[in-house]
């Protein structure tokens, strides 16, 4: 295979997945709390033994997170939560592992713990599980994270809701259970009251994805892959022809 075909091959390879990507975003449209991925491509220039000749190949280089915040919806249920700033609420694993997220949808269990839509336990700000005492009859969320729980009449403060932060966001991965990820010795606490970082209590934090424009780079991508495609069958039929004239007896 020469290298028109590579290169072609190679361009066809970041196009799918950014085609992967793409239809990803596109799936979690209404996800809520959902950022968007988005890939990251260079060249990659390769000398040829011709002086002056080079070949320049497509490398995925990165997938990685919109920062983006989506915009904050009014649901007036008490255990929605809207994170408005960069922080994430931290979850606890089945396995006992961290996840990280900014799906404010909670309840509370059987067992009096606050967890996420998904069952999984949610974080104060020392890593501990939020536990609610028995007989709760109104639950308040303040700015800082703060649940006040009103039991028999009388407020009764719980703990803090954790909110942590990476250091680097391009270090931030998503992992397959919807979670996100944070190198643990990137993970910073956001102290009480930090500015530009609050709970929004009632609240619920929309998917960054616009599906107008992943519709638009879907079918951007669609083209770009058929006619690298052409491209590569093209040089395939040069290939088999010359083949053949060079085979063809005298």
């Amino acid at each position: 295979m020469d290298s028109p075909s590579i290169v072609g091959l190679s361009g066809q390879l970041a196009l799918r997945q950014q085609m992967d990507v793409t239809a990803n975003n596109l799936a979690n449209t209404n996800t809520t709390g959902f950022r968007g991925d988005r890939t990251l491509f260079q060249s990659h220039v390769s000398r040829l033994a011709v002086p002056g000749r080079e070949i320049a190949f497509v490398q995925d280089r990165a997938t990685y997170l919109d920062v983006r915040q989506g915009s904050l919806s009014t649901t007036g249920n008490p255990l929605d939560i809207a994170i408005d700033g960069e922080a994430f609420l931290a979850v606890e694993r089945p396995n006992g592992g961290r996840g990280y997220t900014r799906d404010g949808r909670l309840r509370v269990d059987a067992g009096s713990t606050l967890v996420d839509a998904s069952g999984r336990a949610v974080l104060d700000e020392g890593g501990g599980r939020m536990q609610l005492p028995d007989r709760v009859t109104a639950v308040e969320i303040r700015g800082d994270g703060t649940l006040v729980a009103t039991v028999d009449g009388r407020a009764e403060q719980v703990g803090r809701i954790g909110l942590f932060r990476g250091g680097d966001l391009r270090a931030i991965r998503k992992g397959g259970d919807g979670l996100l990820e944070i190198p643990a010795a990137d993970v910073q606490p956001v102290p009480p009251n930090t500015p530009g970082v609050r709970m929004v209590q009632g609240s619920l934090e929309a998917s960054t994805v616009q599906p107008v424009l992943e519709l638009t780079n879907m079918t951007t991508v669609q083209r770009a892959y058929e006619n690298l495609q052409r491209i590569v069958s093209d040089d395939d039929s040069r290939v088999r022809k010359m083949i053949d004239a060079l085979g063809r007896p005298n």
